[in-house]
């Protein structure tokens, strides 16, 4: 089930569902305002619950705090969650509870019904911090510097302050942060499997993977040289370092303006190679209409030589069931050199954060779990569970779930009920079981953290999408232009007419949304 978070660092916020938020932030605000509140090693493995909390061993009444999550199968109602749960209270005084949304992708929806009635919600993890600034502006949630000040020891010794820093709103800090699995994830990889097979050298340049490409095509007859996977934008993010000057981040004129990629001339040398391939038949021609399930597919079937986009899309499903038939199968990432900046962009050290509301009648008591949560204990208890009950450590330091199956976190008798945030140590990495599809997350995050990136000119920058006067027109932006981008590719549309494509969509409000960002971009952070 590991591969389930790592998804989440691929839970880009479209814009539709950034408007969402919006409209639920309004709500929760009105909800909040009328709500005014007056370790180093693993869990060991047989704490008894006494209903005590702290280390005083004094009789309290543990406080109740509700959190939400957006994955209900995480709940497996097991006696290992029931001990989670009461090592938990014996540690930090909290009687924690979740509710859970019915899919993950309702999440948005549960929160918001919760924010805006009178139930209790006091923890919600796993938002965008786009959103949680809008909940921050809008009275929904709380700063947390003081508490972290008072309660936060582990919390403030675990992350580093350039990680809080990407959580600070108005010099504040406005939730914990949950550490992206990946950085550097989103890469060109190739069967270098092929490579050896067909005598060919990995490539260097974009005119030695067009001849990588080619052998693939006249060699494999029953697969595809090339896809991008999940969407179309996916296979552009791949080879726009190579095109592009910050890739497919926004770039700077001259004259120091903010613009999008779309705008710049090298996007269409970019556009014109892909149209190229394509019609050269080195893309899987189903590519565009085809669905994310049938492209793991493809790659679990032998088909596909090179894949453009996140690095774990080989992985889960895909080469994790090719290896069974065929052992050398591999991919690895690789970099190119063209007329681009040959570097790839560096996605925020943050993937999420977990906030408290406003409505929290005990959010000491909030930080209290959150940072014992920060602990190596707690984050191992958090996220596996109790080691001899659901989970034993092998002798090189990695770990087997205890039950029907040693390595399926869907079928383990605990898994990351009560995880709120995730974290990467030394001795606990973020894949942390035996399995082949952890070790080989660990191994590819290694090699992607090993090529050439860079950090996007405007990365740090918090933009409030709400107080653009171009918001209403962010969705139909969007999706205008990646109607556009496909009709070309496909051929419907000459790439002749790109700057008139383009020149509609500043008419239509891309003018605006320039203006807007670049307001921002250049206001004191």
């Amino acid at each position: 089930m590991k591969y389930t978070w790592d998804k989440k660092v691929m839970w880009k916020k479209s814009l539709i569902g950034f408007m969402v938020c919006i409209l639920f932030v309004s709500i929760a605000a009105c909800s909040a305002k009328t709500n005014e509140p007056k370790s180093s090693e693993p869990p060991a493995s047989s704490p008894s619950s006494t209903g005590e909390a702290g280390t005083g061993g004094e009789k309290q009444t543990p406080v109740k705090l509700v959190a939400i999550n957006p994955y209900a199968s995480f709940e497996r109602k097991t006696e290992v969650e029931k001990h989670v749960h009461d090592i938990i209270q014996n540690k930090t005084g909290v009687d924690l509870n979740i509710v859970f949304s019915p899919t993950a992708a309702d999440y948005t929806q549960k929160t918001n019904l919760m924010l805006s009635s009178g139930d209790q919600l006091d923890i919600i993890p796993s938002i965008g911090m786009d959103q949680a600034i809008e909940l921050y502006k809008n009275g929904a949630i709380i700063p947390l510097d003081d508490l972290i000040d008072q309660y936060g020891t582990n919390l403030k010794a675990n992350f580093t302050p350039e990680v809080w820093s990407e959580v600070t709103a108005d010099g504040k800090i406005i939730g914990i942060p949950s550490l992206a699995t990946n950085t550097t994830g989103n890469v060109l990889q190739i069967r270098t499997d092929w490579l050896k097979e067909l005598n060919l050298e990995k490539p260097v340049t974009i005119e030695d993977f067009e001849k990588v490409l080619e052998a693939f095509k006249q060699n494999k007859k029953d697969a595809y040289p090339l896809i991008g996977v999940f969407n179309f934008q996916n296979l552009l993010n791949g080879f726009a370092p190579y095109f592009l000057p910050q890739a497919f981040e926004w770039w700077q004129d001259e004259q120091g303006q903010l613009l999008p990629p779309e705008l710049h001339p090298g996007y269409k040398d970019l556009m014109a190679k892909m149209i190229e391939w394509n019609k050269k038949g080195y893309i899987w021609p189903e590519m565009i209409l085809s669905t994310p399930t049938k492209q793991i597919e493809l790659i679990a079937q032998n088909k596909v030589g090179a894949v453009s986009g996140w690095y774990s899309s080989t992985i889960a499903g895909a080469t994790e069931v090719l290896i069974k038939t065929i052992p050398e199968a591999n991919y690895d990432p690789i970099i190119l050199q063209g007329n681009g900046i040959n570097k790839i962009p560096e996605a925020p050290e943050v993937q999420s954060i977990t906030v408290i509301t406003k409505k929290s009648k005990n959010p000491d008591s909030a930080v209290k779990f959150l940072d014992y949560h920060a602990s190596r204990e707690g984050y191992a208890l958090t996220y596996v569970g109790i080691e001899g009950e659901s989970y034993t450590k092998l002798t090189d330091g990695t770990l087997e779930y205890i039950g029907e199956d040693k390595y399926d976190a869907n079928k383990a008798s605990y898994y990351a009920l009560y995880w709120m945030f995730q974290m990467d140590w030394d001795d606990f990495p973020i894949w942390p079981m035996s399995s082949w599809m952890d070790r080989k997350y660990s191994e590819m995050k290694k090699k992607t953290q090993v090529l050439p990136s860079f950090k996007a000119i405007d990365q740090k920058v918090r933009y409030d999408r709400s107080q653009w006067k171009s918001f209403a027109k962010l969705t139909d932006l969007e999706t205008f232009l990646d109607e556009q981008k496909i009709k070309v590719f496909a051929g419907e549309l000459p790439l002749s007419d790109w700057d008139k494509i383009m020149q509609q969509w500043l008419d239509i409000g891309g003018k605006q949304m320039i203006e807007d960002r670049n307001a921002q971009f250049k206001t004191p952070q």
